[in-house]
């Protein structure tokens, strides 16, 4: 309200107050309606102007003082209005209906109940109907205003909405005139009174949804578990259904950091649907393109084994990939470097796994890591890898002139797999030096030094940073050859922030 407003509001309440002291205040009440009360309205609703809308139903309980009310529906500017009231009041709610422009209108639809005042029990039971009504139809916030009403009214009414978590609103004022009875004219302010079970369940949601997103997912579930025994059924909108939908969707992605796709990629589903519907404050692009990520990944074959599947389905593998590199990075994120490290270390196995699966005929593959056929690769390739694998491990060991090459491997580890795919020329080493190949085998054998493995050190992000440069390096070369945009692919394995 503008300084020349306050100014004329001013003016003109302390004459209607001349005239009440005067002639009474039932003398002075056409004299308030028409100059008064307009300049309070206009007041009280720049004032509260950040509420309108913020309610989508709003309960009322009436009085025999019907300003209040009005004050309360022009700020609030609800989609809903449900009145309560008695036989006394009924002809102040038309007085109300009368003066509230979107209710005098019906662009706004209100529901009404003669109540008895002295049965709390009804009132329960409207109010709970009521709000019930309004959730089938389509959840949004409700309050209560128990501003009007005798104090079993408006008693009933705040126990009702404690146990349906709505919050409740009312009308105050900062000066009273004793004389009259009356708030001073433009001393009214509205007050909202979170409802306290939907208050700590909001705190505990934060935590929950910050716990999560530093990738404590366990511990996030059990605050979400916490808040539901809180709730004890309550169905305290938007909490409860907030806190159903993050129960979900925090348990999907943790069957997703466990490998399990399929059930993951269900949760996720019903999570997403769910908070589409209640138009929840959540990522839902995100959520979508993780979606799309478990289906992929739910394809995997049950009965066949990997070297099947990698050999049949190299898309499958990038996918693989991918989700390995992010489980890394989140357990990183989470300040578990070792996790991370030998996660990023089992990528670059994957690596060859996949490179070896797709070698052609004529280079003697496929080529099945755990139990390769060493007679179908052909002599110029043993040869070399035989080559580069003594120029490899001479760092670790000296090997004098004439010391025995190293017998042709089992099964093809990391190591063994990378050296074999670089004596192929293979197309994620065609462009590397033995020198790259050399270093590439000394970083990653630094994992068994780890605690994890074999040793006794603990990983750093420092060595993380090492293993997930190569992871990337190698990713970018397989999506390039399968013409998959690799970072957008990544995106879509990253999981939500909540």
């Amino acid at each position: 309200m503008s300084h020349d407003g306050e100014k004329e509001l001013q003016k003109e309440a302390k004459r209607w107050q001349e005239l009440a002291r005067e002639k009474g205040i039932s003398q002075a009440a056409d004299y308030y309606w028409k100059r008064v009360f307009p300049l309070v309205r206009e007041k009280f609703k720049t004032e509260n102007s950040h509420l309108a809308g913020s309610y989508g139903g709003l309960i009322l309980t009436l009085g025999t003082t019907p300003q209040p009310i009005i004050l309360t529906l022009e700020a609030i500017e609800p989609r809903k209005v449900y009145f309560l009231y008695t036989k006394e009041t009924e002809k102040h709610m038309l007085k109300i209906v009368e003066e509230v422009s979107f209710l005098r209108e019906h662009s706004v639809p209100y529901d009404r109940d003669l109540v008895d005042p002295g049965n709390p029990l009804e009132l329960y039971e409207k109010i709970g109907r009521k709000w019930a009504e309004w959730y089938r139809e389509g959840s949004f916030r409700c309050a209560v205003c128990n501003t009007g009403g005798k104090k079993s009214m408006v008693s009933a009414a705040a126990a009702a909405a404690n146990f349906l978590g709505i919050d409740i609103i009312y009308v105050d004022h900062e000066s009273y005139l004793e004389d009259l009875r009356v708030p001073e004219p433009g001393a009214e302010r509205l007050t909202v009174l979170p409802n306290p079970l939907v208050a700590m369940g909001e705190l505990k949601l934060k935590e929950a949804r910050s716990l999560f997103n530093a990738g404590n997912h366990e511990t996030a579930r059990r605050v979400l578990d916490e808040v539901r025994q809180e709730l004890g059924g309550r169905e305290a909108l938007p909490v409860g259904m907030t806190v159903e939908v993050l129960s979900i969707l925090v348990e999907g992605y943790m069957l997703w950091d466990l490998f399990h796709y399929g059930n993951a990629w269900e949760k996720l589903k019903k999570g997403y649907d769910l908070a589409a519907r209640y138009h929840l404050d959540i990522d839902l692009e995100t959520v979508s393109m993780n979606i799309i990520a478990l289906e992929e990944l739910a394809r995997e074959p049950k009965n066949k084994s990997l070297f099947s599947v990698l050999r049949d389905d190299r898309r499958f593998g990038l996918r693989l990939l991918a989700d390995l590199l992010c489980n890394a990075w989140r357990k990183a994120k989470a300040g578990f470097y070792d996790d991370g490290v030998v996660r990023l270390y089992r990528c670059l196995e994957l690596v060859a796994q996949m490179r070896l699966a797709g070698v052609p005929d004529y280079l003697g593959g496929p080529v099945n890591s755990d139990n390769p056929d060493w007679r179908k690769i052909p002599e110029e390739i043993k040869e070399r890898f035989a080559d580069i694998a003594a120029e490899v491990y001479r760092s670790e060991k000296s090997r004098g002139p004439g010391t025995p090459r190293q017998a042709f491997p089992g099964n093809l580890g990391l190591a063994s797999g990378h050296m074999l795919l670089f004596a192929m020329g293979d197309y994620i080493w065609r462009k590397s030096k033995l020198e790259d190949l050399k270093d590439f085998i000394s970083d990653v054998k630094k994992r068994n030094e780890l605690m994890l493995v074999h040793g006794k050190k603990r990983a750093k992000q420092e060595d993380v940073e090492v293993f997930r440069g190569y992871v990337e390096f190698f990713l970018g070369k397989l999506a390039e050859e399968e013409g998959v945009d690799w970072k957008e692919m990544l995106e879509e394995h990253t999981f939500v922030t909540l």
